[in-house]
């Protein structure tokens, strides 16, 4: 499931970025990871027999409880970015970002606080991104969402690099601004959804993937290259942090999260770099 959930959360990144124009667009930056680990943390405490699908069990129902929580998520983002401040750049991002994980953090402390200490340790360390041992059934209910999704945000790729260059030259090329974003938004829910049912909150990989990955194959005429590598190797990326959370610390086992914002340091430094030499 790792390999999976990194392809998707790379996808997820890359397109989030080109959707709002901004390099530091992010599922778990802009808070949609957040909002979908709140709402199934809230499911579990409403109804405890989710800590057992959770852990292994049947899934639908965590997906779908997943999936309302990122839906919500993306609209309080889309209504601060597009109805209050009416414009997406870093600044207004990083405030929204910090606003929506503000209040996630508060739903999340106060399921931390119902809780049992038996089911807390388990879902802190969900929470902190850990690749389910799933076996194929649950397999089943989350890799198709998760290919469906990726597969059309890359098949959009075309869209969303003439949208990164502008809503109106967007509209100069033929390209329907607002049916995109709310497909892309759609797209985009459900794959945060799925992956945050798989590996919990797992950040940075959306994030620092398309950053590594950007000027690879820049000159490819070929349009789904460049998402393909992109989340390939975010999917290279997560299951390396897997790895590593099984091997580094045995016989505790640090979540995967750890590693992934490890690993996330030098590309967000050089990111800084460059950024400092356009400037």
């Amino acid at each position: 499931m790792a390999s999976f959930t990194g392809f998707a959360l790379a996808t997820a990144g890359r397109s989030l970025q080109h959707l709002l124009q901004n390099p530091l667009a992010d599922p778990h930056v802009v808070g949609l990871s957040a909002g979908s680990t709140s709402a199934v943390l809230m499911s579990v405490l409403f109804a405890p027999a989710f800590a057992q699908q959770l852990l292994g069990g049947w899934l639908p129902a965590v997906w779908i409880s997943a999936l309302v929580g990122a839906v919500f998520a993306l609209l309080l983002l889309r209504a601060f970015l597009f109805k209050l401040v009416r414009h997406w750049g870093a600044p207004a991002l990083a405030l929204a970002g910090l606003f929506l994980n503000a209040g996630f953090a508060a739903v999340l402390m106060v399921v931390f606080a119902r809780l049992s200490p038996a089911g807390l340790s388990e879902v802190q360390t969900w929470t902190l991104g850990a690749i389910q041992p799933y076996g194929l059934r649950q397999a089943l209910v989350l890799l198709p969402p998760m290919f469906i999704s990726s597969c059309y945000l890359m098949s959009c790729e075309r869209s969303l690099l003439l949208l990164s260059f502008g809503q109106d030259f967007a509209l100069s090329n033929g390209v329907d601004v607002v049916k995109l974003r709310s497909r892309i938004l759609v797209a985009l829910a459900i794959l945060c959804a799925s992956s945050v049912c798989a590996a919990g909150s797992v950040g940075f990989v959306g994030l620092m993937v398309p950053h590594l990955t950007r000027h690879w194959f820049s000159g490819s005429q070929r349009l789904w290259v460049r998402p393909l590598f992109n989340g390939v190797a975010g999917a290279g990326v997560l299951l390396a942090a897997d790895v590593m959370s099984r091997n580094l610390t045995t016989p505790t086992e640090l979540p995967v999260g750890v590693y992934t914002a490890l690993l996330s340091l030098p590309s967000l430094f050089l990111f800084m770099l460059r950024e400092k030499r356009l400037a």
